[in-house]
């Protein structure tokens, strides 16, 4: 029975303090910030920085939104391993950026439909390390 209960405790222990970090070889954050005047939403994108899917991520602000002059870190496994596996013909990963003030009262399905972004960035592994893994909008 004590060697449960240590068995337990150190795995309650090390879940509770797993916490994501950079390193040379493996990122687990990305951090995005927003130097414009308006809020922004933003999400990856797909291989041609274009919008992948019509998930509508003005349903989690918490999540996507940025507000003007504002950073946010974005949490992964492995960035390096999003890039790798992206299925885009080179290893690259993008992000596309909206208006939140659209998101917010116009449909998603329209957004999607016709494309209604502000803009879309596109990175190499080796950019995103000339960059420290920070992306800027605009």
């Amino acid at each position: 029975m004590r060697k449960v209960i240590v068995i337990v405790s150190l795995v309650l222990f090390l879940t509770g303090c797993w916490e994501y970090k950079n390193t040379p070889s493996n990122h687990q954050i990305i951090r995005i910030c927003n130097h414009s005047d308006m809020d922004i939403y933003f999400r990856q994108g797909d291989c041609e920085g274009g919008i992948f899917d019509n998930y509508n991520i003005s349903l989690s602000p918490r999540e996507f939104k940025i507000f003007a002059y504002e950073c946010k870190n974005e949490y992964r496994e492995s960035f390096e391993v999003d890039i790798e596996y992206s299925g885009c013909l080179e290893p690259r990963i993008s992000y596309v950026f909206f208006d939140a003030k659209i998101l917010e009262t116009i449909p998603f399905d329209t957004v999607f439909k016709y494309n209604m972004m502000l803009g879309s960035k596109i990175f190499t592994k080796e950019q995103l390390d000339s960059l420290d893994w920070t992306i800027t909008y605009p």
